[in-house]
């Protein structure tokens, strides 16, 4: 590969990844053509990029990004994935690939400005999205006010009864 070429790549590579929030390295040494195919089209659904680089240019590339330490990770084929979407919803999508991919194993990452060993990234990938944290939170906000709800219909509840009562004893 000619100089001028390789100065392309990484370029291109500088510029794909200068904006990302979140990216995702994985070893994709032994994967085969369909399972590469199925991998991409899953990912790309989820608006997660994926590209297999030359390591030796995508450490070059993340130098010039400024983040070096993730070139250091580079090891064997390796594909980068990257969204600036949930990097949980990224984290899951991949750790669910390497679950039905045997050789598909995520190496680490550089996730909202910090850089992320597999563990770091396993652990991301097993807190639940982001809307059903909103929405555990919107009901532990609206607990209270439906147990106090229920509170004063309960009381308003009891004193009907017993007029009730009252009522049908005196008829």
């Amino acid at each position: 590969m000619s100089r001028a070429l390789k100065k392309l790549i990484v370029d291109e590579l500088v510029t794909d990844y200068k904006d990302k929030k979140n990216l995702v390295l994985a070893n994709f040494k032994g994967i085969n053509a369909h399972q590469s195919n199925v991998l991409r089209s899953d990912l790309s659904e989820r608006n997660i990029n994926v590209k297999v680089v030359k390591n030796s240019l995508a450490s070059i590339a993340f130098k010039e990004v400024g983040i070096s330490e993730l070139g250091q990770m580079l090891d064997a084929q390796t594909v980068v994935a990257s969204s600036d979407d949930d990097p949980v919803e990224l984290a899951k999508m991949l750790k669910k690939c390497s679950k039905e991919i045997p050789d598909f194993k995520i190496i680490g990452g550089w996730v909202d400005g910090e850089l992320m060993s597999f563990d770091n990234i396993k652990t991301l990938a097993s807190i639940p999205s982001r809307e059903v944290v909103l929405t555990q939170i919107v009901f532990a906000i609206q607990a209270p006010m439906v147990q106090l709800a229920n509170v004063f219909n309960a009381t308003a509840s009891s004193l009907c009864r017993v007029l009730h009562a009252i009522k049908e004893k005196k008829e």
